[in-house]
């Protein structure tokens, strides 16, 4: 993305930005990529940048995370390790260690996560798993980063000596110690080390009659450090083993440096794609600090902002407990450019640059404060005259430097440019520089530019109105508490209230008037006319509000009272099937209660039997009759289901047990119009059968 002018960067604050996500960096690495953070124009590597920061955040945000990516800085390693024959120290060791692990760890949670996390796993699509460059490390040094004993059968002898030596030394400076100690020829400290050699603390009175070699003397001169005699061996064997340990410990490092310099392409890997991963995370971090989200990415050059907020004024708000109003601003082919108007101080220029700084972040790959359903393209320019541009050193003045800009809009500007113009005009004479501007926006229309242009000329909101792909905007403003809404409503010019401010600031009534007389009258009775347009807005705004606050309370009555109604309905169903089978119930009860009474009557008891068997027999048959009635009906369904898919308009068919062929002309449900020969007929679909020809 080329951006124009080059400070566009700074107008827009992208630079503040990039060092609020910068804070979030644990990394050199990381911390340099958010410094060198430029927008591009590649909308398939936007929308892998945009994926992996979503990716990243989606996971942080369902309370998982990934393994700990805090990692040391081995860009002195590196630069040592491409030396040829050169040697890392133990702590350098474990920070290339670290490094892999690192990667290592990373790579371990990312296996068969290729559907879910694409855009991360890509981070990682050059380096692999390995134990090649860790084990190594792992077998000559410790977790302290001791080389290990085991690095080599000679430092494991050369310690051996040493521990003996030593065993053997303070044996012996003990034997020395406890003689001194007897005499009372001892200071109090008795014992130090100096330069490296173990040492008694002797007074100094007595320093001449200790045998040994003196290697020093206390600040105040009372006590002098002797080194036995008897010990002078033992620490100079002390000594020379320790060198050739040193020398030993050295050519295992020497050795193990150049194994692993074989793995430099991947340690440098390993140390690139850590840095990428953490510029990654600090622009996750930010995102969820912004309240951001990602936006629908549409091919083309357009844009439709949803709930959209300055993220910088979003968390100035935020550290003040306070809430930013959130703006809707759509760029299309069809709207091109937005001319906004209103007041000073009513939010125009905030508007102008969040549509900037927006599109910015976006094509450097960052989420933005917007709501997700917002869609937002791609611009291969972005051109901005924001502020004052004076220049003393180029003896350009202000609108000298505008036009200079204004030239090169028009030279290079087309339908993939997004141009953001604030005070488009101003810096010379109001009416000369308003015909000009009116000029330059004719142009920009013209070459189907898209952009957003703040303005208080008249002639700029009347041209917008006049212009194809050019729209009005205005800034919301209450006239009576002079306090700016900052809403954004498109489709309608501004007042800039200039009368009503002047007023409420206190200016004299009569020097006010003898303005509005010096002022064109066509001009003051379309501002007035602005300034109703604006007012009769809100008061619409209001009703409609309160419009849809009534329809959404009388559709949720109406979704309420159709769910009360089915449950009464089949509260009724059920209801009446229970009346049926009650009904039933009785007619039956009544009949056994006629039987118990015949019973109880008769003498002879095998009559009552007998009716008893038959009325229990009509009862069983009514029931086999239905069940066979209810399986005929299934039958025919099934059988009608079947035809219906046999049998279609111009079917051959002809009639069950029948032997002339018919036609069917037409089928309506579960019957069809079947013409045989001269004489048409209406059949069930059930009584036909296709003929095969």
């Amino acid at each position: 993305m080329r951006i124009y002018p080059e400070d566009s960067r700074q107008s827009f604050e992208f630079d503040k930005v990039c060092q609020h996500t910068e804070q979030f960096c644990r990394s050199a690495g990381g911390r340099e990529r958010v410094r060198n953070l430029e927008p591009i124009s590649d909308i398939e590597k936007i929308r892998l940048l945009l994926m992996r920061v979503q990716e990243y955040l989606d996971v942080t945000n369902s309370g998982g995370g990934f393994p700990a990516a805090s990692y040391p800085e081995i860009a002195k390693e590196l630069s040592l390790l491409s030396v040829s024959g050169s040697t890392l120290q133990e702590k350098q060791l474990l920070n290339i260690r670290d490094v892999s692990d690192t990667v290592n760890n990373l790579l371990k949670f990312l296996e068969k996560k290729e559907v879910v996390l694409p855009g991360i796993c890509s981070i990682f699509n050059e380096v692999y798993q390995t134990r090649e460059i860790i084990d190594p490390i792992d077998r000559v040094l410790d977790t302290a980063g001791i080389v290990r004993s085991s690095a080599s059968k000679a430092l494991l002898e050369i310690r051996n000596e040493l521990a003996h030596a030593r065993k053997e030394l303070d044996k012996v400076f003990r034997q020395q110690l406890a003689k001194l100690r007897k005499l009372g020829w001892l200071a109090d400290t008795e014992e130090s080390i100096y330069h490296g050699r173990r040492v008694l603390a002797v007074l100094s009175e007595q320093k001449r009659t200790v045998k040994g070699l003196i290697q020093g003397s206390s600040d105040t001169g009372k006590t002098t450090f002797i080194e036995p005699l008897e010990t002078v061996d033992l620490n100079n064997e002390v000594f020379e083993l320790i060198s050739k340990e040193r020398r030993e410990i050295m050519r295992i490092l020497n050795q193990l440096t150049a194994e692993l310099r074989h793995f430099l392409p991947l340690i440098k890997k390993y140390d690139d794609v850590l840095s990428e991963f953490d510029f990654n995370r600090a622009k996750a971090l930010f995102a969820r600090e912004i309240n951001a989200c990602m936006p629908h990415l549409i091919k083309g050059s357009q844009l439709r902002l949803v709930g959209a907020r300055h993220p910088l004024l979003f968390l100035h708000h935020k550290n003040l407990g306070k809430s930013v109003v959130p703006m809707n601003c759509e760029l299309n082919h069809e709207q091109r450019l937005l001319v906004i108007s209103g007041p000073n101080a009513g939010g125009k220029s905030i508007t102008l640059k969040t549509v900037g700084l927006l599109q910015m972040m976006l094509q450097s790959g960052m989420l933005i404060p917007a709501e997700p359903e917002s869609e937002v393209g791609v611009f291969h320019r972005l051109f901005a005259d924001i502020g004052d541009n004076q220049s003393i050193e180029m003896e350009l003045s202000t609108y000298s430097s505008r036009l200079a800009r204004m030239r090169h809009f028009l030279e290079m500007a087309d339908k993939r440019t997004l141009v953001l113009i604030d005070e488009f005009g101003t810096g010379t004479d109001p009416e000369l520089g308003g015909a000009v501007a009116e000029a330059m926006l004719e142009e920009l229309a013209r070459r189907k530019t898209l952009g957003v242009i703040t303005t208080h000329y008249m002639n700029i909101k009347i041209a917008a109105e006049r212009l194809q792909g050019v729209n009005n905007a205005c800034m919301l403003f209450d006239d009576q508490s002079l306090q700016p809404l900052f809403q954004l409503i498109i489709g309608q010019p501004g007042s800039s209230y200039t009368y009503i401010i002047a007023e409420k600031a206190g200016l004299p009534q009569a020097l006010i008037n003898r303005a509005r007389n010096m002022t064109s009258k066509d001009k003051v009775t379309l501002d007035k006319m602005l300034q109703q347009l604006q007012k009769d807005k809100q008061e619409l705004t209001k009703l409609f509000r309160n419009l849809d606050e009534k329809q959404a309370a009388a559709d949720a009555a109406k979704i309420k009272y159709e769910e009360l109604f089915e449950k009464w309905k089949k509260k009724t169903e059920s209801k009446k099937f229970l009346a049926d089978d009650n009904i039933k119930f009785i007619e039956i009860g009544k009949k056994f209660l006629d039987i118990q009474q015949e019973w109880e009557k008769a003498k002879d008891k095998k009559p009552v039997t007998a009716k008893l068997n038959r009325m229990l027999n009509a009862e069983k048959k009514k029931k086999l009759d239905k069940k066979a009635s209810e399986k005929k009906a299934k039958i025919r369904e099934k059988v009608l289901e079947r035809k219906k898919e046999e049998i279609k308009v111009g079917s051959k068919v002809r009639l069950l047990n029948g032997k002339q062929t018919g036609v069917v002309e037409e089928i309506q449900n579960n019957r069809a119009r079947v013409v045989f020969g001269n004489l048409k007929t209406l059949a069930s679909l059930e009584n036909l059968e296709v003929v095969d020809v």
